[in-house]
């Protein structure tokens, strides 16, 4: 067992990973209604919901696209990290030893 700060350090990442999710996910949702909406009002005169109709789903999709990257990212242990800033192996199999 940890100590209690490392308990609660990790109580707080743990918080802010699903805040950072869930926010990400209404915030997608929200941005392509009220985009959609303003759409519709520009170009039709909020005569037609077609526009918001759209967006909406769109935004649907993008939240989902957002959930899935994001819980991917979150949820890979700490040996596994794997990306840009990490080189990997050449091509003949060989490691530098530097």
């Amino acid at each position: 067992m940890g100590s209690i700060k490392e308990e609660l350090a990790s109580q707080f990442r743990s918080l802010s990973v699903a805040l950072t999710i869930s926010m990400s996910v209404v915030f997608s949702i929200f941005a392509g209604a009220i985009t959609g909406y303003y759409l519709d009002l520009w170009l039709f005169d909020g005569q037609s919901h077609w526009l918001t109709i759209i967006c909406l789903f769109l935004g649907i999709a993008g939240a989902a696209k957002n959930f899935l990257i994001l819980t991917k990212r979150f949820t890979k242990e700490p040996g596994e990290k794997k990306g840009k800033d990490q080189p990997e192996a050449h091509i003949s199999g060989h490691k530098d030893n530097v």
